[in-house]
Order: C-alpha cells, then sequence, then structure tokens
C-alpha cells in the first residue's frame, strides 16, 4: 500500500503543496495581507451604489492596475460580463480615473 500521509509521515518536498519552504509560505502571506491603495479605487468603492444601483456586483479590491468586481455566485458572474463594457466607460468619465481600467469579475459568496 501506498503512503498517503495518513499517520503523519512526512511528505517529500516534490509532493508538497505550492510552497516548497517555509520561507516562501510566510513570504506569501505576507504578500496576501499587503492593499494596494488607489484613491480612485477607495472613492469608487465609497460611490458604488450610487453609480450603479442597478448591478448585483461589488469593488472588491484594486491588485496590480486591475479593479476586481466580486459577484455573489457563477450566474451573477454570467450575467455581469456583458455589462462590463459599460461599468468601463462609465468609470473612465470619472474624475481622477486612470487612463487604462481593466475590470476582472469574481465569484465571492460574502
Amino acid at each position: 500500500m501506498e503512503d498517503r500521509n495518513l499517520y503523519g509521515r512526512a511528505v517529500e518536498p516534490d509532493k508538497r503543496g505550492r510552497h516548497k519552504t517555509f520561507g516562501s509560505a510566510v513570504g506569501a502571506a505576507f504578500s496576501d495581507m499587503i492593499v494596494e491603495k488607489n484613491e480612485f479605487f477607495d472613492s469608487l468603492v465609497d460611490n458604488w451604489r450610487r453609480l450603479f444601483p442597478d448591478q448585483p456586483a461589488r469593488p472588491g479590491r484594486y491588485e496590480d492596475g486591475k479593479i476586481f468586481i466580486y459577484v455573489k455566485n457563477a450566474p451573477t458572474l454570467f450575467l455581469m460580463r456583458p455589462r462590463l463594457p459599460t461599468i468601463k466607460r462609465r468609470l473612465a468619465e470619472l474624475p481622477g480615473a486612470p487612463k487604462k481600467i481593466e475590470l476582472r469579475l469574481e465569484a465571492h459568496a460574502s
């Protein structure tokens, strides 16, 4: 029978998860905690419901120049995809908008 780590036996490094070392896991945890600050995104979060009252979505995070928009489930994500160009045009008209706006959709239950 093959050892599947049933009794706490160590797993070889090449069969471990995405992190090969403890340092790499800690580095990834810290990078996940860093929140990129952006004034445009902060104002978007504050004014989202006023700007888009009929959208079943909300701005979730700003990362690497992309605005991630959260929806509750996959069907809503499918519904929102055709609306992205309209949202993008509307965001580009706002004061302080970046020259290039990239939107991404993500399903988040919370």
